[in-house]
């Protein structure tokens, strides 16, 4: 026979928490300090506290994951074991019950923000939506799905399709072939004959092949049947003709747009970068700006601040990229430049740091926070010392690792290709990851090897 194992909770202290009554007991994702348990084969939730927040009554729990820049406010579906098989209810975050657990299926439009909790669900076979605790679409439908660019529903019965908003209101009969969304416009087919609505239902025109939402702007970027590019608003009111080749939302009221070269724009089409650049785009997620001129003796890159002031300008610069501040580097210079677009020195960066990377002569070596030779200039390349008090040099185009008292840590043997790249070393180990991306450190030779930041 097999022996039963009770599981408990103690704190940090060896203070019990909660008594060794249960069969499970495992944290419930995304629900910071709630803990989901088992017991006489029912599930609960209970707090860190050994509170029972979800009495111990069902087959199933699982948190909805409604993000509103924390979890705080996700609720949970609840699945129950009936005479008529599984049936689903809701439980909301400060655990109250929200619906009884009667329906076949339950989904929650995490998707749509604010305070109003909104369930697809079903009955009978058949699909309605909650709003909070009351009924706005009658279970009469085979799915239900949400837009979230339109914020629109679409339903389904039989062969039919229409659309709802979320107040329950039908705004596109369902009496359409399909329907589909082109950014916040619907196209809805009959027959041969697409028809556009706008978001309250209304026909319009509509004369592109492509839209896409620009998010707190109320625009979108349009693509005609030409492919080329433009901006209207949401009623479809044209504010750039479409003239561009191309066309992309930088950050702000800004536009990277292609006319023979890649410039910046603004959305009431003034010029705010020259198209003069073969590649235009963010650094990263920063809301810095990288521009690459192609040329016959390498690439040129400019780094623009969010101002679209120039930073620094670089012959075939590679580009790091840190939490606080990207690196902008080559083989004979680097630079520092924090979220706000400042260049910042090693020093002030590195506050911890003993020794700094500098370079004379085309070579690099490092020197105190005095500006005192410590390391002399005898390598190709170098990084800064790291957290664990190592620094990457590269010697005949190989690389390896220093320690802050300049020994070389098992020479250097690893060869990353002829570019800048910089590897990180922990020891003898440099960083690298697994087939499924898992970091590792490792001391085999490996020409595929990549380090994570550079960009």
């Amino acid at each position: 026979m097999k022996k039963t194992v009770n599981i408990g909770l103690i704190d940090f202290n060896g203070k019990v928490v909660a008594n060794a009554i249960y069969d499970e007991l495992e944290a419930v994702k995304y629900k910071e300090g709630e803990i989901l348990a088992k017991k006489d084969d029912k599930y609960g939730v209970i707090n860190n506290k050994g509170k029972v927040l979800i009495p111990f009554e069902y087959k199933e729990i699982v948190a909805d994951t409604y993000y509103d820049g924390t979890y705080e406010k996700t609720g949970y579906i609840v699945k129950k074991e009936t005479q008529d098989g599984y049936k689903y209810g809701y439980i909301d975050y400060k655990w109250k019950k929200f619906l009884d657990s009667e329906y076949t299926e339950v989904s929650r439009l995490v998707e749509v923000d604010g305070k109003d909790i909104y369930l697809v669900v079903a009955k009978n076979g058949q699909y309605g939506l909650m709003k909070n605790k009351s009924k706005v679409i009658d279970f009469a439908y085979q799915s239900i799905t949400y837009n979230r660019t339109a914020n629109l529903l679409v339903v389904q019965r039989g062969e039919k399709y229409g659309a709802f908003d979320l107040g329950g209101k039908n705004i596109i009969p369902i009496e359409y072939r399909s329907i589909k969304f082109n950014g916040t416009y619907v196209c809805a087919k009959a027959y041969d004959d697409d028809i556009y609505f706008n978001q309250k239902g209304e026909k319009v025109e509509n004369n592109f092949i492509g839209m896409k939402e620009i998010e707190n702007l109320g625009l979108c970027i349009s693509t005609n049947s030409d492919n080329l590019y433009g901006l209207v608003n949401k009623d479809g009111k044209t504010i750039i003709e479409n003239s561009y080749l191309y066309m992309d939302h930088l950050f702000d009221k800004y536009f990277v747009a292609n006319k023979q070269g890649n410039g910046v724009i603004d959305k009431d089409n003034n010029v705010i970068v020259d198209f003069k650049y073969d590649v235009l785009s963010k650094v990263g997620d920063k809301e810095l700006l990288k521009a690459v001129s192609m040329g016959k003796d390498g690439d040129e890159v400019t780094i623009f601040s969010k101002d679209f002031n120039e930073i620094v300008k670089l012959k075939s610069m590679s580009i790091a990229i840190y939490d606080n501040y990207i690196e902008a580097y080559n083989s004979k210079e680097k630079v520092f430049i924090d979220n706000n677009g400042k260049i910042i020195s090693s020093k002030e960066l590195f506050k911890d740091n003993k020794l700094f990377a500098f370079s004379k002569d085309g070579k690099w070596g490092f020197e105190n926070r005095n500006g005192e030779t410590v390391i002399e200039p005898i390598y190709e390349n170098v990084s800064e010392f790291n957290r664990y008090g190592f620094a990457s040099i590269k010697q005949d185009g190989k690389w390896g690792a220093i320690n802050e008292n300049g020994e070389a840590i098992d020479g250097t043997k690893f060869y990353f290709g002829d570019g800048n790249l910089k590897p990180e070393f922990l020891g003898k180990y440099y960083r690298t990851h697994k087939e499924n991306n898992e970091v590792m450190y490792t001391d085999e030779v490996d020409e595929d090897a990549y380090y994570e930041n550079e960009l």
